[in-house]
Formats: C-alpha cells, structure tokens, sequence
C-alpha cells in the first residue's frame, strides 16, 4: 500500500477519535457513567481506548451530585482491581488520590459540609458512625488517634448512660465517691479530668482505663461490647478509607483479555495442583492483621475470627491472574472448642475485594465468602472456587458446606437478590434437606426450558431454608449428615451434672488431670499456658469417651498432640491432626 493512502487511512481514523473524543465531552456525566459501568467488564485495545477517554473526561468534571459522586468512585475501584494496562492503572490512581478533593468541592457546592449524605460509605473525606467491638476500636483509636472518638451525639440520643454503669468497675476504689455522689458532672466531663496529657481524646481515656483495669481481657470485651458505644471515625486523608486503601502486592495483573467464569467441573478444578500455601513471619503477619481490620472497619463490617486473627498465623496463597488470598488463624482465646475457624482477606491486584471464613471439623469445611458489591461483576467465580481449593489443598476439605443464611435465610436479602443459591447450586452444591432439594430440582428445570424464565423471590426463600453442600465424591451426594456439636455439649454439660454435681471447675480439674493419666502425657510442664488451657477445655469432652485406655500407643500420644496443638500457634497443624486421627473422629460421632 503506498505511503499516501497510509496517511489518508491515518487522518481518517484520527478524525474519527477526535469525533469521539469530542462527542463523550459533550455528554452529561450520568450517561458517561452509564458508559464506564457497561464498558468496565469489557477488555482489549478498543474498550481500553473508551474507558481512557471517559475517565479523562470525567477527570475534568466537578460531580456534585451525591449518588453520582459514590457511583464514580466504585467504578473506578473496580477498574484499579481490573486494569487494562499500566497506563490506565495509572490514570485510576490519580483519579482515587484526588477523590478527597473531589468530596471537598461536593461539600461546598451542596452545603452538606459534613458529607452526611456518604456517611458509612468510607469513601475518603466522609466519616462513619459504629458500634465496634472492643479489639478493633482499641486498634483504631491506637492507629488514628483524634480521628476516631465516641460519638457522644448518638450516644447522648439514647438516653442511656452505659458507660457509667460499668465505670465502677474499672475505677481505683476510692473514685466511686465521686461517681456515686457527684450527680452534676457529665460522664463525658469525668473522663476529660481523669485523662492524661497524653490522651487525645475521650475513647483513648476510657480505653486506657479498661486495658489497665486487672480484669481479665474476655472480661474488659465483655464491658465494652455491653456498652454499645457508637465510634465516629473521620476519613479524611486517611489511608484505610475504601478510597486509598491498598495491600502490597507484587506483580500486577493486565486484563487484556476477557474474564474467565465459572468452572463447568468443580471436582476436577480441585484436584489440579495447587500453588503453595506461604506462612508468613510473626511480623509480616501483623501487618495483615491489621489490613484485615482497617477493610472490614471501614465498610462497619466485623467477622469475629478476622477481627480476632493471630499475628503468628498468617498464610499467603497466590493462584495467578493479580489474585492473593491471605488466610489468618485465631487467638486461643476465642477459639472454638473443636472447629477450627480460619478468616480470609481477598486481594486482587492490590485492592482488598471481599472477605471470607472457613471453618473447618475434620473434612468438613463451612465456607462464609463475602465479595464487596463493586467487584461482583469481575471474576468472582475464580476467586470463590480458589478459595475452595485452598481449602481442599491445604487444610484437607472434602466436604464443602454453605450454611442456609449464606444462600438467603432469614430475609438475607443481600444473598437473595445476588442469586447465591443458583450460583453455588452450578457449581454442584446441592441441599442438605430433602424437601428442599427436591424444589430446588424441579425449580431447574423450568430454569433450563423456559427462556428468560426467573426464580420468584418467594420460591428463593423456600429454597434458602436449608445449608447446602459439596462432596468431592460425588457418590455421596445423595445426602448429608454432620457432627453434632449441639449433641457434644449436651453430653458434656450432663456428664458435669451427673459426676460433678454442676461444679464446673471440679470437673475442669478433675478431668484435667485425667485426661493427662489416660493419655499417658509426660510432658505436661514443657505445655505453654496456652496448650494448658486447650488442655482444661478439651478434657470434660474426653472423660465421656470410654474405652480410651483400649487405644493403641500411637492413638493415645496422637490425640494428646491434638489437645496440645488446638492451644498452639497453628490451627492449620490441629486441623491436620484431627483429620487423621480416624478413631478421633468415630468415637465423637458414637457419643
């Protein structure tokens, strides 16, 4: 082809972008978003030259209009976790870094200067409002000191002074004089005085007061959490807004192609090898802990096992495509007496995308997985599948189970309208109820036979009323029956009753030490305290087992590793354990 008609070809296709380019400038900004959220799941060069230059126009525009505001800035956290190329990445960034500006011109313009119409949203420069438990407030207010405070105006709304009613509690003795007969001073008031220098605010004061009461820490939660304390937190500038908030990670993932969906086999997806689970030192730990705490608090969102993760349990596993998974085991002191609960953060290319929990009993994983609503539409098929792999690989899962409450129970009206069930029933869950797995197949059909054809919300309901299940055997698929722990605590509490006359702490004791006899334990004084009290704790259980003094050596010496690993710092070591001590488990399911 001759030079001249490259050139011709060349200044036709460059007046066409001009055209282009100059026909977006011209648009309102809620068709241009329209726009973005079409094209934001869309890949290859021409899709990325659109997004180029709406985001480039967008970037010159004030958008003071709230809901457009909120709707801009969760397309644009979507694009930071699916960019295109470095250069979109690029422009992403500077767009969310200058978001704060952004919220200040909205203030101005709207006269909403407090931002209260993105309260709780944790978009940067908003704030929120929440009821923390006692862990993650004393870990906000430790990291973002004045920024985070009571919120004395809810507090004082309700009418309710639950504060001074735990205040003698945490007191020095004679300070009660003053709190019971002083009827002018404001609660608020007494803790400005009974503060330090060095306390920037009121929440730190109190804070302070209840960590160095003496009482034990379940206690102090306890005090707190009975409190029902609203905390404002004020995100302006601050790195843990949704806004700013990013993981390390290390070599990002372009999405040049499309986005891969759901898996036509779950069994086979499983058993392919899997990358391998990294255990991370006690300080690279801690800085995922804290991760894990800054993405839940600022969405007021607290899963009791991540909010209470271990520093010295921390797993990275990282299957490709700009995707990590981080997992975190528990402190003992929360730890449930045989499952083994395990949290997760889910990362994609650095931006924190959703949360998870597995809980694991033998081979039975219970599976909780939350993907935050702006990054739904990206690969989440991948994410949760690799999450069930993690498990299978790793911990030892065969049996995958959602509880009911995950699939739309209890008018969980986030997981109905998502049509969780229908996703995981693809996959190849099905439900443990009869009834209901029975609905749910004919349900399917009228799915497959009739084009456009949708499942009434009444009908999800119905099929939400009961946990659902995978088996890697598929031969036993047809039903499902698990561990009763309900049963195992019912055994417990009438063996204390009927040997120990209701007397916990005798039976504690007791059994303690018998447990240490019948297992032939004779390294009891190299246990840690914290082996100690998984021993105190699993021993009431273990007196109702009968026969164990039958048991070969080995079974003996494995169950009292077992005892001693659930007080370790390695749940995933207990869970291993418990996995393959077989009589373990078969003696639990006889009781």
């Amino acid at each position: 082809m001759c030079p001249g008609i490259l050139y011709l070809i060349f200044k036709t296709h460059l007046k066409q972008r001009r055209c282009a380019i100059a026909s977006i400038r011209n648009k309102r900004t809620y068709t241009l978003l329209d726009s973005l959220d079409q094209l934001k799941t869309s890949f290859g060069s021409k899709p990325a030259r659109d997004k180029t230059a709406i985001v480039k126009v967008l970037a010159k525009r004030d958008i003071t209009d709230v809901n457009e505001l909120e709707r801009y800035h969760d397309i644009l956290c979507f694009l930071r976790a699916y960019p295109d190329n470095a250069g979109f990445l690029k422009l992403v960034e500077h767009e969310l870094g200058n978001f704060r500006n952004r919220i200040e011109t909205y203030k101005l313009d709207s006269g909403d200067m407090e931002a209260e119409y993105l309260a709780d949203t944790g978009i940067v420069g908003s704030g929120l409002s929440h009821t923390f438990s006692f862990e993650l407030t004393v870990s906000l207010s430790e990291w973002f000191g004045n920024r985070v405070e009571i919120d004395w105006e809810q507090y004082y709304e309700s009418e309710n002074d639950t504060i001074s009613a735990f205040l003698p509690l945490i007191v020095s003795y004679q300070e009660n004089d003053t709190l019971d007969n002083d009827l002018e001073t404001a609660t608020r008031e007494w803790l400005n005085i009974a503060g330090s220098a060095k306390d920037k605010t009121e929440l730190a004061i109190l804070l302070k007061m209840i960590r160095t009461s003496g009482l034990p820490r379940a206690v102090q939660r306890h005090l707190f959490e009975n409190a029902e304390i609203a905390i404002r937190w004020n995100l302006t500038d601050c790195p843990a807004s949704r806004t700013l908030k990013r993981i390390p990670f290390g070599k990002r993932f372009y999405q040049s192609r499309p986005m891969i969906g759901r898996t036509p086999d779950l069994r086979a997806r499983l058993k392919q090898s899997a990358p391998k689970l990294s255990k991370l030192s006690y300080a690279e730990g801690s800085k995922y802990v804290r991760h894990i705490r800054e993405v839940l608090g600022v969405r007021c969102r607290e899963l009791y096992p991540l909010i209470h993760s271990d520093h010295r349990e921390v797993y990275t596993y990282e299957p490709g495509r700009g995707l990590q998974l981080v997992v975190l085991g528990d402190i003992v002191d929360i730890r449930l007496p045989l499952e083994s609960n395990f949290g997760a953060m889910l990362i994609r290319n650095g931006m924190p995308v959703g949360y998870g929990i597995g809980c694991m009993l033998f081979d039975r994983v219970e599976i909780a997985i939350n993907i935050f609503p702006a990054y739904r539409t990206g690969e989440s098929s991948f994410i949760i599948e690799e999450f069930f792999r993690l498990f299978y690989a790793h911990f030892g899962a065969r049996v995958l189970l959602v509880r009911a409450y995950q699939v739309g129970d209890e008018n969980n009206m986030e997981a109905l309208e998502s049509g969780s069930f229908w996703f995981y029933y693809k996959l190849g869950f099905r439900p443990v109820k009869k009834s209901v797995r029975e609905l749910a197949a004919k349900e399917y059909e009228k799915i497959k036979s009739r084009k456009g054809y949708r499942t009434p919300l009444a009908t999800l309901k119905r099929l939400a009323k009961s946990d659902i299940f995978f088996h890697i055997d598929p031969g036993k698929m047809d039903s499902f029956e698990e561990l009763s722990l309900i049963d195992l605590g019912y055994t417990v509490t009438k063996y204390i009753a009927s040997k120990h006359d209701g007397d916990r702490k005798q039976a504690t004791d007791r059994s303690a030490a018998r447990t240490i006899k019948r297992l032939g334990i004779r390294d009891i004084k190299s246990w840690t305290d914290d082996e100690l009290t998984s021993l105190r704790r699993l021993s009431p259980l273990m007196d109702c087992i009968k026969g164990i003094d039958s048991w070969s050596a080995k079974e003996k010496t494995d169950l009292a590793k077992i005892i001693r690993a659930k007080g370790s710092a390695s749940q995933r070591r207990y869970t291993l354990l418990c996995n393959r001590h077989g009589r373990f488990r078969g003696v639990l399911e006889n009781l």
